[in-house]
């Protein structure tokens, strides 16, 4: 009996149809899941750093009608995307500080985003780190995360958050006391919260005792900690002995440095005097707390003392701002990435 041989072109056709049907089969696969856009703007939104500055400054110069105690303390969060592909595809770790100061670290966290279809929801899983302390600081060189283990992470049952598009925004929230810890009469469980947009990052985190659902721990009301993406500017910082037109060996200038505009700020000697100075920029947004104006601010104020030496205003989101006293100058830039 003859063997039928196929001939070596047909072979070969037929391998590349079969490629293309494999290809456009997951392309199919893919734009089925409704949450692909979603997942990617999701993720995109989330990274950079936030910080509640205007919240905390507003709050703290008579704009707080509740009790002190409720007032907001300020937080910066910082979200730095990192490759961890045994952990997911849209991975993150987060590191927190409060109070304006980056050795004060409250949380450390990762977290992977990923679709839940059919579900039109996303999903963020959250994991603790066995040995934090080693990685505190380290938003600024994401490499030493590449191939994170799940080894090195332990999380918790029941504590992811899920989100839903609402208009142009995120919506994300853990199951009703599905995160439940601890033991005995101090067993609880998490409220955790979120709002995400394109420039806004809203949390509220609290715990309530689930004997009698009674608040635990966490901010003690509900209206979340509204931090805001920062923005980054390049400052040019300058102390003259006499004037910037009369230069001197006393003179010193500060060049390319960065400070965010939430809040942000840097100290500077000035060798002249002896005295450190601060400069810090802060971009106010009122709409959220019903009154005032938006504005951007730079100011200098001497380390230990309430009262600004120098006080600057433009309008909001400016390209450039800063401002000449003869004896001191400044003068910032808005840079694309940090």
């Amino acid at each position: 009996m003859k063997k039928f041989k196929m001939n070596s072109n047909l072979n070969t056709g037929f391998l590349a149809i079969l490629v293309i049907f494999l290809v456009s089969f997951n392309g199919i696969a893919q734009s089925s899941d409704p949450n692909v856009r979603d997942l990617l703007l999701l993720s995109k939104w989330f990274e950079g750093e936030f910080d509640n500055d205007s919240q905390n400054w507003y709050e703290g110069r008579g704009g707080w009608p509740g009790k002190e105690e409720e007032k907001h303390e300020r937080i910066h969060a910082i979200h730095t995307r990192i490759n961890a592909p045994e952990i997911g595809e849209y991975v993150f770790y987060i590191e927190e500080y409060t109070g304006g100061d980056s050795t004060k670290v409250g949380r450390q966290r990762i977290v992977n985003f990923k679709s839940n279809a059919p579900k039109e929801t996303i999903e963020m899983e959250l994991y603790f780190l066995r040995d934090s302390k080693k990685y505190l600081g380290t938003y600024a060189t994401p490499k030493v995360f590449d191939g994170l283990k799940k080894e090195s992470l332990f999380g918790l049952d029941g504590c992811n958050v899920f989100f839903k598009r609402m208009g142009e925004q995120y919506h994300g929230s853990m199951k009703d006391k599905s995160c439940q810890f601890g033991e005995g009469d101090l067993k609880r469980y998490s409220v955790h919260d979120m709002i995400i947009s394109e420039n806004q990052y809203w949390r509220v985190d609290q715990t309530y005792l689930v004997k009698d659902n009674s608040f635990y721990k966490g901010h003690p009301n509900d209206i979340p900690h509204k931090m805001r993406k920062v923005d980054w500017y390049s400052c040019d910082i300058a102390f003259h002995e006499k004037a910037y037109y009369l230069p001197s060996e006393k003179d010193k200038r500060y060049n390319d440095i960065l400070i965010h505009d939430q809040g942000g700020s840097r100290f500077f000697e000035n060798p002249v005097n002896g005295k450190t100075y601060k400069v810090q920029l802060r971009e106010k947004q009122y709409p959220f707390y019903k009154e005032g104006s938006d504005f951007f601010m730079v100011r200098l104020i001497e380390k230990g003392q309430r009262a600004s030496v120098a006080l600057a205003f433009a309008q909001p989101d400016p390209d450039k701002a800063g401002f000449q006293m003869g004896w001191a100058s400044c003068v910032c830039e808005k840079v694309e990435s940090k």
